[in-house]
């Protein structure tokens, strides 16, 4: 039983880890399609905005200490990401702790009814950790991303003229 319970819990965490690294996935591969049209087409070169006709070229230094400041920024938001991610894989191997030893009670009941109830209950704490897990880390990509969209329109709004 408790095998079973274990598999079913293990199948819905990677079922989930896959969707959260599927819209990851799409996410990047949109923001990679979007870069150029930000950036112009010149996106690993020094840029040559507004070009030698408008006389509005920003410097090369200029344009550095923008990307600098960008990647600084996007370095804080990761530090951040990756902190709330450690809290919340030691709020699940708490819980997982909890859960195993929730499941080793559901063998001392001592009559059907016991049994039932205790499953139930070890089941809705199971699936409610499973939720909140999974609600916490989308926040916490979607946090991520919006910081990175404001980054880059920033360092686009700075570049384009």
């Amino acid at each position: 039983m408790f095998d079973m319970i274990l598999e079913n819990y293990r199948k819905a965490t990677e079922s989930t880890m896959k969707l959260q690294q599927d819209v990851l996935r799409n996410w990047t591969m949109q923001w990679t399609q979007m870069l150029p049209q930000m950036f112009g087409a010149q996106t690993f070169g020094l840029p040559s905005v507004g070009g030698p006709a408008s006389g509005s070229a920003m410097p090369g230094a200029a344009w550095l200490e923008q990307l600098s400041d960008a990647q600084k920024k996007w370095g804080e938001t990761v530090t951040d990401m990756l902190n709330k991610h450690h809290e919340s894989l030691d709020a699940q191997y708490k819980a997982g702790i909890r859960t195993i030893e929730e499941a080793f009670k559901v063998s001392e009941a001592k009559d059907p009814q016991q049994f039932r109830r205790l499953t139930e209950e070890l089941w809705k704490k199971s699936f409610e950790c499973l939720k909140s897990v999974a609600e916490s880390q989308s926040r916490d990509v979607q946090a991520a991303m919006q910081k990175f969209y404001e980054v880059a329109s920033k360092s686009a709004s700075g570049l384009k003229v």
